[in-house]
């Protein structure tokens, strides 16, 4: 480290740290810039059993909602109003066509 290098400064502690508002990337050293951002924070906050469930939750969501218009249309003793069960289909005909244009 030279004692031109404005980067690197002294904590409390004496520690050497690393200031970022304060970067000469011709004269600062690569590995005290790689060790400074492999220290970056994340927001992930431990929470992987909820993460986990939320996927089995979208995933019977969605299957069982995928599967209503056939269920509605073959059960008999279902009885859904015919406008409701056109709403239902091409609303999500709607959502799909919308989703392809936006991609």
């Amino acid at each position: 480290m030279s004692s031109s290098d404005t980067s690197i400064g002294q904590d409390a502690a004496g520690a050497n740290t690393f200031n970022p508002q304060n970067v000469d990337l011709d004269t600062a050293d690569p590995a005290t810039i790689i060790c400074y951002l492999n220290r970056g924070e994340n927001e992930y906050d431990g929470r992987l059993g909820a993460r986990v469930s939320a996927l089995f939750v979208i995933l019977i969501v969605s299957t069982a909602l995928t599967f209503f218009p056939v269920v509605a249309t073959r059960v008999k003793r279902v009885k859904i109003p015919l406008y409701v069960y056109l709403f239902a289909r091409y609303f999500g005909a709607g959502v799909i066509v919308a989703t392809a244009f936006i991609q």
